[in-house]
């Protein structure tokens, strides 16, 4: 429990600091690339969420199959949820938009991060959610899907012509346990970063 509200502390603290940060003139410069802008938008988010998993005392371990191709690629997870996307936001090496709920949206700060990191609003059709991940595609911004949207990855992969990359995590469920009184647990958490496959073999490993 003491962990948890450290953590809290942590968050709390981390958000007033992150306010500095905000119209930092490196992340709102206009002559800075969206590449370049959004690796190091990343590069505070990663911090930040690195804090948050080195809280509980946790060891990270990554296992990275192959070495990713330059450019964008397309991130697919079996699940994904605030643990998950902590953790992924803190460990992969590439900028990546994912999708939060609306209800995120609402708080001040956070909602302002959420745009510079451009995070795509969960309550959308799967046309205009394919759209929006074409343009991060597009600008150069690579995509977090869970395996929920695994049509949605395929159809961008295959549109953008750019990789999958599929992603396992292991050991997060027993993280944060508790129902009423949260507890941050040290535990042993593994990310498998898979290698990049193209369209075609991805969909004859899935079937």
């Amino acid at each position: 429990m003491f962990r948890y509200w450290f953590l809290t502390i942590y968050v709390v603290v981390s958000f007033l600091k992150s306010m500095r940060h905000l119209y930092d003139h490196e992340l709102t410069d206009p002559r800075i690339s969206y590449t370049k802008r959004m690796q190091l938008i990343h590069e505070h988010a990663k911090r930040f969420a690195r804090g948050c998993i080195d809280q509980s005392g946790s060891v990270m371990t990554i296992h990275q199959q192959k070495k990713l191709p330059d450019g964008p690629v397309i991130y697919v997870t079996h699940e994904l949820n605030p643990v998950i996307t902590t953790l992924l936001i803190g460990h992969l090496e590439k900028p990546f938009a994912f999708m939060a709920k609306p209800s995120l949206f609402r708080y001040p700060i956070l909602k302002q991060w959420l745009r510079k990191m451009a995070v795509i609003r969960h309550n959308q059709s799967d046309e205009l959610l394919l759209e929006e991940a074409k343009e991060r595609i597009m600008s150069g911004q690579s995509v977090l899907l869970s395996e929920k949207y695994r049509a949605i990855a395929e159809a961008l992969a295959e549109e953008c012509d750019r990789p999958l990359v599929p992603i396992e995590t292991s050991g997060t469920d027993r993280l944060l346990t508790g129902k009423i009184v949260k507890r941050l647990r040290p535990v042993n958490v593994d990310i498998h970063i898979k290698a990049p496959v193209v369209i075609s073999e991805y969909t004859q490993k899935r079937a």
